[in-house]
């Protein structure tokens, strides 16, 4: 299985997580966002909207990182997929609301201290309130069960991970500190082992 994506892409930290915690071997081939390389044409062939990650299993192409994820999780018995149709329910649940509910907030700040693409403070004030609300919102779920989707880590956390990581280094870093469930759940999934190893530490 190739991966072609840039270690620092937070979608395809989404997808080298579910690989290192799958245990499910793969080569990573660069995708140089310095030389351009998302915007030409071999990398459009794998991934037309000039994105990463792509994969190729094999023969087999997919791309968009939350698909990705799903497939090398149910190619290796789905040991991040809750078997209980409620919790899987959940995770799904979670899943989604991570894509419309919370990583467009997080991504204004990442935008603006990580990759140093300027927000107003306009836009910043903004998208705080909407991580107020889903902190909040996570704070609820995590009240009564260790994990989004409830007692087992699943795809759900794994799917937040990139954004909650960038936005640790981010102005926003305190909002996580003011949801004390919220911030143990992190300290607890940012210590696996497999994520070191996602993230290069």
């Amino acid at each position: 299985m190739k991966i072609f994506g840039h270690p620092a892409s937070t979608c395809t930290r989404k997808v080298l997580m579910t690989l290192n915690e799958t245990q499910t071997p793969f080569e990573f081939v660069l995708v140089d966002f310095a030389k351009g390389e998302h915007k030409q044409p071999p990398h459009l062939a794998r991934q037309p909207f000039g994105q990463v990650p792509a994969l190729d299993d094999d023969g087999f192409k997919m791309y968009e990182s939350r698909a990705m994820a799903r497939y090398i999780d149910g190619k290796a018995s789905a040991p991040l997929t809750p078997k209980d149709a409620r919790a899987k329910a959940l995770m799904e649940q979670w899943i989604s609301i991570e894509t419309s509910n919370f990583t467009s907030h997080a991504m204004k700040f990442v935008y603006h201290s990580v990759f140093k693409r300027e927000q107003t403070p306009e836009v910043l004030k903004t998208a705080g309130a909407g991580l107020d609300l889903a902190y909040a919102t996570m704070a609820q779920q995590l009240a009564n069960q260790p994990f989004l989707a409830g007692e087992t880590f699943s795809l759900a956390d794994v799917c937040f991970m990139p954004y909650v990581e960038y936005m640790t280094l981010s102005p926003a870093a305190g909002k996580l500190s003011e949801h004390a469930r919220v911030a143990d759940w992190w300290d607890r999934i940012s210590s696996r082992p497999a994520w070191g190893k996602t993230v290069g530490r």
